[in-house]
């Protein structure tokens, strides 16, 4: 799950903000119309079963105390059949069923019962089960039950006070099939208070239905029942009921409350869900609210694009072409507003970028620029200096030809060195200079090395910085050839490799380990030979990766220089001082 979590995170992190306030927006209606839902369906409609089921317990209610009322009624009359002096002489008395005191006794009991309009039956038992009964319809006796002291004892135990149940508890049955409302009591001699017999009035439970008859309602089913079977109701009901009481699962339809005093239930059954109860007022008023509610969250999205999104999404498009290393002023319209000011403070930035980009180059091309006039400046003297030696060693030891010969080479040397103070020479007249100077310092040095020279024609005009080489081929006659102390060779060669041009800088001399040509490439020193010449170079050209070094200690060094091709202006073809 953190995972999970995490990526959406990440993902999330990484979209453009149009993106971003897109999604967003998405997850807040999806989270209001989710909310507006719940509310419906925990709050509304909680609210709305609530009130049902209010409702309907204030009918249940209502249904009790009518009940209440039947019962009452009944008990009344039922008190004063057992009341009647006729009936306890009756119930007193040895005689049978046929003598007048029967008679008499069950003619006061039709006086009693004459307006009793869902009575089926009455009942009077003497302690031997001797009776008298006046019947609306056949009603079944189990004398068996009516014998068993756990059927009179419950009439006893109660002291006079009456008992409602189902059928009598088993002892009665209507040959119809259908349930009956048995009321019975224990009638006690009013002199002795010992029990003289027992009073049980059946009713057919229509007479339950008298009290649900003024709150019916099409859409409610009312009842009662005595655990699962039904007294009264109709039949869809008494399926639903059993259902519930099976399986429990009645969708919140379904209410009942038990009748005091009586083992029955009353059940109301509400046929209608909780929709219905929502008028079309208020449902239309929800589907506005959530209407409008919409429509504003829209709104606020349109609004958050135009005037946010989409001036950012377009000042950074403007903006991108600094990754291509142009600062372009933004010139794009905006609103006069947060966003027009972050474009107007931006082009203000750039200006001043600009000026400080300006500045920057101008000084450090002129640092550049300085610092190698100083590297020239130190050169000339340097090699002056090895030049005029050489010289006066010469017309100490030699004749006046060879100095003559020497101060006439040195006149050609300055003359291409200093290229009527260009900086940039073609790679011939480069090689030239080090072809000069090599012969004078082959007066010097005789028979101590050998140069040779190999240029490609296709490569002998190209425009290089001016005296490259000749600190190069220095190095390789002081540092290299001399120190052998043999017959060396120096070799200068320069062809074309792709769109480069390869100069190689070749002697036979000592050679160099990797920890020297590594110490003399990074340790800072004075010397303008081979670092300094290296450095300048990667200076000119703005490229690190331009030269090669090549060595084996006792046999050779070879530098490589790895110019780009520019400035190139044809064949240049310059005379040898030989002829």
């Amino acid at each position: 799950m953190k995972n999970r979590l995490h990526k959406m995170i990440v993902w999330f992190s990484s979209r453009k903000l149009k993106q971003k306030v897109r999604s967003l927006f998405v997850v807040i209606m999806c989270a209001y119309f989710l909310m507006f839902f719940s509310v419906y369906q925990f709050v509304l409609k909680r609210n709305t079963q609530e009130y049902i089921r209010e409702t309907n317990m204030n009918l249940l209610y209502s249904m009790s105390s009518n009940t209440e009322s039947v019962i009452k009624n009944i008990n009344m009359v039922s008190k004063w059949i057992m009341n009647s002096q006729s009936v306890k002489e009756y119930l007193k008395s040895d005689e049978g069923r046929s003598s007048a005191i029967a008679y008499k006794a069950l003619d006061s009991m039709y006086d009693f019962i004459i307006d009793e309009k869902y009575l089926s039956s009455v009942y009077i038992f003497k302690m031997n089960m001797e009776h008298l009964n006046i019947s609306n319809g056949r009603t079944i006796i189990d004398k068996d039950i009516l014998k068993m002291e756990e059927w009179q004892e419950q009439l006893i135990t109660k002291s006079g006070f009456y008992v409602v149940s189902t059928n009598g508890g088993g002892a009665f049955k209507a040959q119809t099939g259908r349930p009956l409302i048995s009321f019975m009591r224990v009638i006690n001699d009013s002199q002795t208070q010992r029990p003289i017999g027992f009073l049980v009035m059946n009713y057919t439970a229509d007479i339950l239905s008298e009290t649900y008859n003024n709150v019916m309602d099409g859409n409610k089913s009312f009842g009662y029942f005595d655990d699962n079977l039904m007294l009264s109701g109709d039949e869809e009901l008494e399926k639903i009921y059993e259902d519930y009481q099976d399986t429990g699962n009645d969708k919140a339809r379904i209410y009942k409350n038990p009748i005091a005093n009586t083992p029955f239930m009353g059940v109301v059954y509400e046929q209608q869900d909780v929709y219905s109860y929502i008028s079309n007022e208020s449902l239309m008023i929800l589907m506005l609210l959530l209407l409008i509610t919409g429509m504003s969250l829209i709104l606020i999205g349109l609004f958050i694009s135009n005037y946010i999104t989409k001036p950012i999404e377009r000042l950074v498009q403007s903006m991108d072409s600094v990754k291509q290393g142009w600062l372009k002023r933004v010139s794009i319209d905006l609103p006069n507003d947060e966003m027009g000011h972050l474009k107007d403070s931006y082009n203000n930035m750039l200006v001043e970028v600009n000026r400080l980009i300006d500045e920057l180059v101008e000084k450090e091309t002129a640092i550049q620029r300085a610092e190698l006039e100083v590297l020239q400046e130190q050169i000339k003297p340097h090699f002056l200096y090895n030049t005029l030696d050489t010289i006066g060693y010469l017309a100490l030891e030699k004749p006046g030809e060879d100095v003559y010969d020497a101060i006439e080479t040195m006149g050609l040397f300055y003359r291409r060195f200093l290229s009527k103070g260009s900086k940039e020479i073609a790679l011939l007249e480069e090689v030239e200079i080090v072809r000069n100077y090599l012969k004078l310092q082959a007066l010097r040095y005789k028979n101590t090395f050998e140069d040779v020279y190999d240029i490609d024609e296709n490569v002998a005009g190209v425009m290089v910085p001016k005296l490259i080489l000749q600190p190069l081929v220095e190095n390789s006659l002081y540092h290299g050839v001399r120190l052998k102390g043999e017959q060396g060779l120096i070799r200068i060669r320069a062809y074309q490799e792709d769109a480069f041009v390869h100069i190689s800088i070749y002697d036979s001399g000592v050679g160099m380990t990797l920890e020297q040509i590594s110490k003399i490439m990074t340790e800072e020193g004075k010397s303008f030979g081979l670092k300094r010449t290296i450095e300048r170079i990667q200076t000119y050209y703005e490229q690190e990766n331009i030269y090669e070094i090549k060595s084996q200690v006792g046999y050779y060094c070879e530098v490589v220089i790895r110019i780009p091709m520019q400035g190139r202006e044809g064949i240049i073809h310059v005379q040898s001082d030989d002829n």
